[in-house]
């Protein structure tokens, strides 16, 4: 028997060794107490409109997100569980009320799971149109833009904001002008 020639042999290792397509992560969920809440309520606002949103496959850290200044990050990569790391300093989380930590998790997973980009447009009175814009996550967190006599409606501000991060055709509300 004729041992077989090195270029043959070459060409079988090559084409059993270890090349193989890589394999996505398993589902994974690590999200920690005090953020669980707001991911939670995540999940039925979308219900509320009928949007199938899973969090399934989520990991939510806190740490240093892009930089010091940036109170969020989310992290997608095919075939990776979606990873959201929240700056857990004081102006970030650690002082901010529940709306405005509400605000800063459902534009991370706006990113994360609605695959929504950041959006600058502004209403004639200077408030943002998204809560997916760069600048200012807290928009009915703080009631920063007055309505009528100084007063501040979160709850229609609120209503406004989510009903727009599921559907960003959401007329523009009165309370814009």
């Amino acid at each position: 028997m004729r041992p077989l020639p090195l270029i043959t042999l070459l060409i079988l290792v090559g084409l059993t060794g270890c090349h193989s397509d890589p394999q996505p992560e398993p589902t994974q969920y690590s999200v920690p107490a005090e953020v669980e809440p707001f991911v939670k309520s995540f999940r039925e606002e979308a219900l509320k409109r009928n949007k199938a949103v899973s969090t399934a496959n989520l990991i939510v850290t806190f740490g240093t997100a892009v930089s010091e200044d940036v109170c969020g990050q989310c992290q997608i990569e095919s075939g990776r569980t979606p990873r959201i790391t929240l700056n857990n300093d004081s102006f970030c989380w650690q002082q901010a009320n529940q709306y405005e930590r509400e605000c800063l998790v459902f534009h991370e997973l706006g990113h994360c799971l609605l695959s929504r980009a950041h959006k600058t447009d502004k209403f004639p009175n200077g408030a943002f149109v998204s809560i997916m814009n760069l600048s200012d996550v807290t928009v009915y967190a703080t009631c920063r833009y007055p309505i009528g006599n100084d007063e501040c409606d979160k709850r229609a501000r609120r209503d406004y904001y989510i009903d727009e991060l599921f559907d960003a055709s959401t007329p523009a509300p009165a309370w814009s002008k």
